[in-house]
């Protein structure tokens, strides 16, 4: 595999999570002109939580073909194991962060149930 092979890879594997990249930003911006109380602070936490999940995923999917590129071909048998059991916790890590987010949804949502509308 040459660099320009490895480097198209790359930016594909990565370019998968740029929509969802793109929408969590879009939610920070939304959150950060939010007012601070508790449901802003733990949709926050919920965002950072879901911008880790994807960023390390798309770190997950990129060492294989870094493996690959300097020709450590045993290496890579070994590590799908580890890289299941990594996108595993990345998924338990990732429906955390959902539920975070929808706690604090309904939240503010039942904060705001006495005003008028």
């Amino acid at each position: 595999m040459d660099h320009a092979q490895l480097l198209s890879s790359l930016l594909v594997s990565v370019g998968y999570r740029l929509p969802v990249m793109i929408a969590l930003g879009v939610a920070l911006v939304l959150l950060l002109g939010a007012p601070k109380a508790v449901a802003r602070s733990a949709a926050l936490w919920a965002l950072a939580i879901l911008m880790a999940v994807t960023l390390l995923g798309a770190a997950l999917s990129v060492l294989p073909l870094l493996m690959i590129a300097a020709g450590n071909f045993d290496g890579i048998a070994g590590l799908n194991t580890w890289l299941g059991i990594g996108h595993f916790m990345l998924s338990l890590l990732e429906a955390a962060g959902f539920v975070l987010l929808a706690w604090a949804l309904a939240r503010a949502l039942r904060g705001n149930a006495g005003a008028p509308g």
